[in-house]
């Protein structure tokens, strides 16, 4: 087993981009996997992304016998994002979760980081540590990540492995998916119309998606099994955010209309809750400092660019 190899699920994902970009500047070698087929010429090939079978555990031993072991495994892929309250969620992703935990830590991988999300939280308010147990009203995604992150911290516990938790907050940022809240406003001021939203009225702890690929960068240099919250600390309202992004555009004031459409069904619940960083402070020295208009502009500054 080589020190400081590192395989990624994910990579092809909005945060997973970056976060590889980051991987590789701190990791001597860096392998990608997906568990879709790989198309001769599609963006997997060109990038080194390999297929794997997540919940076949005889195809990751394959890749353990061809490729090497490495020592940390990084587990971000998860399907069905655009459906929080779908049976996937439950079905599917864990079982691909557990049978990723079982195999690599069979393997001999010491250290094995899954990403969570802060909707396991559920409805909780205020300030919200890592030892909190969820309240109020859980979507499937969340069912499912809170059902993964216990089981592996069972086997770690079982094994003598490391097993780290990650839960980002609102991640941000430029590649996120057609028809998320950045793009909309984003071509609507391109397109000079107003973008379509809703109230806006709910609150989020919004956390640009280079953060997020830097605390999990950090995070994978910890040697003991943990939770831990990647967010901003704050919260604000998402009418303001909007605004913010809006003005940082140039778009005229008159045009930003809220409420022309109804909230999404299904979407989790969105209290006034924010991510407590105490933790991440204590075991990694660090905390995000980029300011919630700094990332704004960064994002505008990647779209540009992207059209050029």
């Amino acid at each position: 087993m080589g020190d400081n190899i590192l395989w990624l699920t994910g990579s092809r994902g909005f945060i997973g981009r970056p976060l590889l970009s980051a991987l590789k500047i701190n990791f001597p070698e860096v392998r990608c996997f997906t568990n879709r087929p790989i198309v001769e010429g599609s963006e997997n090939q060109e990038n080194s992304c390999q297929y794997m079978d997540y919940s076949n555990p005889n195809d990751i031993k394959d890749k353990f016998e061809k490729l090497g072991s490495p020592n940390i495994f990084i587990h971000l892929g998860w399907g069905g994002m655009t459906e929080p309250g779908a049976k996937v969620h439950l079905e599917e992703n864990v079982k691909d979760g557990k049978s990723l935990i079982d195999t690599v830590y069979e393997r001999g991988v010491s250290k094995f980081l899954f990403i969570g999300s802060m909707n396991e939280y559920g409805g909780r308010t205020g300030s919200l540590s890592e030892y909190m147990e969820p309240e109020g009203r859980l979507t499937n995604y969340a069912k499912g990540k809170i059902d993964v992150a216990k089981y592996g911290f069972q086997r770690a516990k079982e094994l003598g492995k490391t097993f780290i938790h990650i839960r980002p907050f609102y991640v941000y940022g430029h590649g996120q998916r057609s028809g998320s809240l950045i793009n909309d406003v984003y071509d609507a001021y391109k397109d000079g119309r107003s973008p379509v939203l809703g109230p806006c009225e709910q609150y989020r702890d919004y956390i640009h998606v280079i953060d997020v690929a830097e605390g999990i960068v950090l995070s994978s240099k910890l040697n003991n099994s943990t939770t831990l919250n990647l967010g901003s600390g704050r919260f604000i309202q998402v009418k303001n955010f909007v605004s913010t992004f809006w003005d940082c555009l140039g778009g005229e004031k008159d045009k930003l209309k809220f409420g022309s459409r109804p909230m999404r069904l299904g979407e989790p619940e969105q209290p006034k809750s924010f991510a407590d960083l105490t933790h991440l402070k204590e075991l990694t020295g660090w905390t995000p400092e980029r300011s919630l208009e700094d990332g704004i502009k960064l994002t505008i500054e990647k779209l540009n660019s992207s059209l050029s």
